[in-house]
């Protein structure tokens, strides 16, 4: 695949991800306890599509620039984010309603990191 097609769909799992955080958080905030189906499966799923295809292209980003070897700091930093945002699945589903809109400020805090660190590769 060329470099833009793994561009595209790195961000489009990017926006996967946040699309499955923020539903679960609004489903979890509003609906803590629901009688009807819930939409909290689906919305899992869309998180973990997102991370898999995230960190798919991912890799496959890295090999095009050639930094498959010994990946530089910045890779690693975007490795952590990319963990922490899959551990904070358990946050959206079971302290949405308790922590509310900081769970937001944290996702764009480090979805705003990981931006910058693959804009500056400063590392």
């Amino acid at each position: 695949m060329s470099f833009e097609t793994y561009k595209v769909l790195h961000i489009t799992g990017i926006l996967l991800i946040f699309t499955g955080l923020a539903g679960l958080w609004g489903v979890s905030t509003f609906y803590p306890v629901q009688k009807f189906p819930s939409p909290r499966i689906p919305l899992a799923l869309i998180h973990g599509i997102g991370m898999s295809l995230a960190l798919v292209t991912g890799f496959g980003l890295l090999a095009r620039l050639g930094l498959t070897e010994s990946p530089p700091l910045w890779v690693w930093l975007k490795i952590l984010v990319w963990f922490s945002l899959g551990m904070s699945l358990m946050l959206a589903k079971r302290r949405a309603h308790k922590w509310g809109a900081k769970l937001i400020v944290l996702w764009v805090i480090l979805g705003s990191f990981a931006a910058w660190l693959a804009l500056t590769k400063p590392f």
